[in-house]
């Protein structure tokens, strides 16, 4: 056991965790710059950007738009109070769009060792003013927990829905943490009473939240089992009743039995038909690395594994974005002498990866898609900028 452990950390950087498990989300920057890049697509055109930038040591949130994904707007300090953010790899600010225009962000900011609160401002002119930031877990006030790795979504009917991995109830002998979650029905002015969802959740992976055209909700995790090999497999989790209720689905059964945190969360996309496709890493198995699979009953079943890349030397972190039915733009990290970030167009239909490109010294990619544009944005750590480059994308609507 103690042989695989080593061969799993050497392979993945994951960080080895002690008996009771605590937060440890590896090396942070600790210069200032920009970093933790998200991009989300507006649905009238264009993107919006979000990041933390640090300067003097402080970290704020800030937001820019692209009407065409090569210029950029100035930048726009999201939070109200100073320095009501911090820099975390994984877990960037995150960013959804209302049905007319409205502009949520969701982050965490950090009151002890990755212990914080999940913070939500809105904007109704477009980003260019926010409200005041408000705490969106009920406890707050209390004695700091763990609060991180949340995801925003809007349904067609303009109600948004946060989650997050929630550390409130976890006691020094739990392996796992929680999901909660809340909602609102007047954009963003008030919400619902937040409320545990899910269970043994992997406390250091990313969430991802999205609804397709009907209303049905897919929340995709990687899970620890509460007792036996601690196999980190990647779960969707399915609601047919606005989140009240979940159904879920291990995506393949990687046998990766490991004592640590992977601090790689799976990809989640969905498409018009409702065809779900997950992108994930996995350090299990003679093959470690980055993998996918796809679902055609709403996440009830899914197909075998495929490598995502067979010329990969350690694929993890991947971020997807819907083109077309079938066809997605994939962006990821690959961990050989260097780190470097690459996309490509990956086609369900005929199982086949299109590189496109490739950024030497990016990490933690994320990408979007608006009309035939798609955004790519990487944190370039070492110059503690971002790397941004925007993709000409030929969409087939036939498909």
């Amino acid at each position: 056991m103690l042989k695989r452990l080593c061969l799993a950390l050497l392979l993945t950087n994951c960080i080895p965790l002690a008996a009771a498990q605590v937060h440890q989300h590896g090396t942070m920057p600790k210069q200032d710059g920009r970093y933790n890049p998200f991009v989300v697509a507006d649905p009238r055109g264009g993107f919006y950007l979000a990041y933390v930038e640090r300067k003097a040591g402080i970290s704020n949130v800030l937001l820019q738009r692209s009407a065409d994904g090569k210029t950029f707007s100035a930048p726009v300090r999201v939070n109200d109070q100073t320095g009501d953010a911090t820099v975390r790899n994984e877990n960037p600010p995150k960013v959804a769009v209302g049905p007319t225009g409205q502009v949520y962000v969701c982050w965490a900011n950090e009151r002890g060792r990755w212990k914080g609160n999940v913070r939500f401002a809105r904007s109704l002119d477009g980003g260019k003013t926010f409200s005041q930031a408000t705490n969106i877990n009920s406890d707050a006030a209390l004695q700091p927990a763990g609060h991180a790795f949340q995801s925003v979504t809007v349904d067609r009917k303009g109600r948004i829905y946060v989650t997050w991995i929630d550390e409130r109830n976890k006691k020094s002998t739990d392996r796992g943490a929680e999901i909660w979650m809340t909602t609102s029905t007047d954009e963003g002015r008030t919400f619902s009473p937040d409320r545990r969802i899910l269970g043994d959740v992997c406390e250091c992976c990313r969430t991802h939240l999205q609804i397709d055209a009907s209303g049905r909700m897919f929340l995709s995790y990687r899970t620890v089992p509460s007792a036996g090999p601690m196999f980190r497999d990647i779960v969707l989790a399915v609601s047919q009743d606005g989140g009240k209720t979940f159904a879920k689905t291990i995506v393949n059964q990687d046998g990766w039995d490991v004592n640590a945190c992977p601090v790689a969360g799976p990809s989640l996309s969905v498409d018009a038909r409702g065809q779900v496709a997950i992108t994930w890493f996995t350090g299990g198995g003679d093959r470690p690395g980055l993998y996918y699979a796809s679902s055609n009953d709403h996440g009830v079943s899914f197909s075998p594994r495929r490598l995502l890349s067979p010329n990969q030397k350690m694929g993890k972190h991947s971020q997807a974005a819907v083109i077309s039915q079938g066809r997605m733009l994939v962006a990821w990290d690959d961990v050989a002498d260097t780190t470097l970030s690459r996309w490509g167009l990956l086609d369900l239909k005929d199982l086949r990866l299109q590189e496109l490109g490739s950024q030497p010294g990016a990490s933690f990619p994320v990408v979007a898609i608006s009309s035939q544009t798609g955004l790519i944005a990487a944190a370039q750590v070492s110059a503690g900028e971002l790397f941004l480059h925007s993709e000409s994308l030929m969409i087939d609507s036939s498909r």
